[in-house]
């Protein structure tokens, strides 16, 4: 039936094509025969007594795929998948309590269908507006249809970014634990990417912020911009006034505060050489009574406290750390020489790296004569941030 189906739309290719540009398609006597065949397929549904639509439901697939419409049109629109899956996983419950088997492979299968419908549809609405943020709108040329994209956008993303946060806060994956292939679905599938979606709605919800802002700048400009452009049409004789030979400046341009000059003797010069000495002398003798110690006695002065300075554990553990790697033969691991030699301190393997990387970045005498080796981890995916994540640290003595 699928492939009859596919067949059929490969025929008749040319009219699917035409309905969807066009909106519509006339009968007439050379596609009669194949507009029954696609209606029979509700490819094309009646829209007047000679004319045909495309069916709703393969026309949103082509915009879909297109990109030619605003996915996801209302975070309303998401909100209802997201109450629809709540309820097939509550029939799925039930089917399975009541020992239906045929209704719990088929609430199981309408699951998975809608997590993937709602990751497909978030993904294609995050790529396409970031996609319309990288163009600042450049598919519309007005400024007044760019600040309606972008409020409409800005709404959508802040009510998605609610929605999003408040099904991450339910207790769909409680109630399921039962369920252990509905539950690993729904946790790797939908809940785990949730925060991820969340984070890069957010950040694109202050980027149309910054541009809704920018938006009022430019619509100030160009207000300007328009007063003069009518300014000039009015008077094409118009020739701006050379400002630099006019012995009475106007108001407007006497409001700058001018530049602040702070000017200092050249001590170099010797022609200075006078003017400092007369400097010198001007300045009167400091008069200020002195206390003078009697001769022949000494003043008794205090002995001063013991300063204990106690270095922390870890920097001990990190210098002789630093001393093994340089006595050892074969490169050292950090992780692995902490695991060892440090494991009394109270730190985490994550901080235990930035300190030793502090110490490194440092470079003081004893670093000097060390090679450090960095396991790196380089995260890739559409929501990556570029940044590289060490592992850990090898150190080995410099050749």
């Amino acid at each position: 039936m699928t492939v009859t189906l596919f067949e059929r739309l490969h025929a008749h290719r040319h009219l699917v094509a035409e309905a969807y540009h066009q909106g519509s398609v006339l009968r007439t006597d050379d596609n009669r025969r194949a507009i029954e065949i696609l209606q029979q397929q509700r490819v094309l549904v009646p829209h007047s007594p000679d004319e045909y639509r495309l069916h709703s439901s393969l026309r949103r697939f082509l915009a879909s795929a297109f990109s030619s419409h605003r996915i996801l049109q209302s975070s309303g629109d998401i909100g209802a998948i997201f109450a629809h899956l709540e309820k097939l996983t509550d029939f799925y419950i039930a089917a399975f309590n009541e020992d239906d088997q045929a209704a719990t492979d088929s609430y199981e299968d309408e699951i998975s269908q809608t997590v993937f419908e709602i990751n497909d549809s978030l993904q294609g609405f995050i790529t396409n507006l970031q996609a319309n943020i990288e163009t600042r709108f450049a598919a519309v040329t007005s400024l007044a249809a760019k600040k309606l994209q972008n409020e409409f956008y800005l709404a959508a993303t802040h009510t998605l970014v609610q929605v999003l946060e408040s099904f991450h806060l339910s207790d769909l994956l409680e109630r399921i634990q039962a369920f252990p292939r509905i539950e690993t679905l729904l946790r790797t599938q939908l809940f785990a990417r949730i925060p991820v979606f969340r984070s890069t709605l957010q950040t694109i919800y202050e980027t149309l912020r910054q541009f809704l802002f920018e938006f009022r700048k430019i619509e100030a400009r160009a207000k300007r911009i328009q007063q003069m452009w009518l300014f000039l049409k009015k008077t094409p004789d118009y020739e701006p006034r050379a400002w630099d030979n006019a012995s009475d400046l106007p108001a407007w341009l006497e409001r700058s505060p001018g530049l602040p000059i702070a000017t200092h003797p050249d001590v170099s010069d010797t022609a200075c050489e006078d003017t400092l000495v007369e400097l010198a002398q001007s300045i009167k003798a400091d008069q200020s009574p002195r206390k003078r110690r009697e001769a022949g006695a000494l003043t008794a002065e205090e002995v001063p406290a013991k300063v204990i300075v106690k270095v922390p554990a870890h920097v001990l553990a990190l210098r002789q750390m630093l001393k093994d790697a340089k006595a050892s033969e074969a490169p050292v691991s950090v992780r692995q020489w902490r695991n060892q030699h440090a494991t009394e301190l109270e730190l985490d393997d994550t901080l235990w790296l930035e300190l030793a990387l502090d110490v490194l970045a440092k470079k003081t005498s004893i670093t000097k004569g060390l090679e450090v080796g960095y396991n790196e981890h380089s995260r890739e995916g559409p929501f990556s941030t570029g940044n590289i994540l060490i592992k850990d640290l090898s150190l080995w003595k410099s050749a």
